[in-house]
């Protein structure tokens, strides 16, 4: 791991670290068939998981294929949850507490405009939104040599959300550097949409969130969203 690498990922588990305990003061929580409870969060008209998917099992108890912890490190289960091929994202036999589903590309957009995403912005693709919205989706983001963040902005609507990286294959890549998140639209036949924040120093990208078409073979982190 690289020296910069590190120095953001204590960085942001110290951030989250702190953080966490704000999040767990009176939010409504959810249990998945595992039993696994999740924290939620009301943003617009929404409600979503406020932390990424922990399970190993649909909800007819049948196994998923993926669900990998990264680093197969258990100490990182509960901060970053486990990590997903689109395949098992859009399976039919949901891979979401009853009663919820993976958020589509379209509830992307409406979260997206409900933090403040221009309509001209919305559907397209590359790097997104003004302002560092970005930052208030996120759990911690710390400053960097050449910006400082508005403290008051991050995590605003409690979404939570943590660099859990990414594994391609046999290699996790990113953690600690880059979130990534399905949606369960499909763009072609190999691709579909995902949703990047990122942290590191150098990425000049920390305040947009980035909308791509990208491999359904990388497993990403995964949000529910209530039916």
């Amino acid at each position: 791991m690289s020296n910069s690498q590190t120095h953001t990922n204590s960085l942001v588990q110290a951030d989250s670290d702190a953080l966490s305990k704000d999040l767990s003061k009176a939010q409504p929580s959810v249990q998945d068939s595992e039993g696994n409870t999740y924290r939620t969060v009301a943003i617009g008209d929404q409600i979503w998981l406020a932390e990424n998917l922990r399970s190993t099992k649909f909800q007819d108890g049948s196994a998923i294929n993926t669900a990998f912890i990264p680093e197969d490190d258990e100490n990182m289960l509960l901060t970053y949850g486990r990590l997903y091929n689109w395949y098992d994202v859009v399976d039919e036999r949901n891979i979401c507490p009853v009663g919820w589903r993976v958020a589509t590309d379209a509830d992307w957009q409406a979260l997206e405009k409900t933090i403040g995403m221009a309509n001209a912005d919305l559907n397209k693709e590359g790097w997104r939104g003004d302002n560092d919205l970005a930052i208030t989706l996120k759990e911690a983001q710390p400053d960097s040599w050449f910006k400082n963040f508005d403290k008051s902005q991050v995590n605003k609507y409690n979404f939570a959300a943590r660099p859990a990286g990414v594994k391609w294959h046999n290699f996790y890549i990113t953690q600690g550097m880059y979130t990534e998140f399905w949606t369960s639209t499909e763009a072609t036949d190999k691709k579909a949409y995902n949703r990047t924040l990122v942290y590191p120093w150098w990425n000049s990208h920390k305040g947009e969130i980035n909308r791509v078409r990208i491999s359904k073979d990388y497993m990403f982190s995964v949000r529910c969203i209530k039916i």
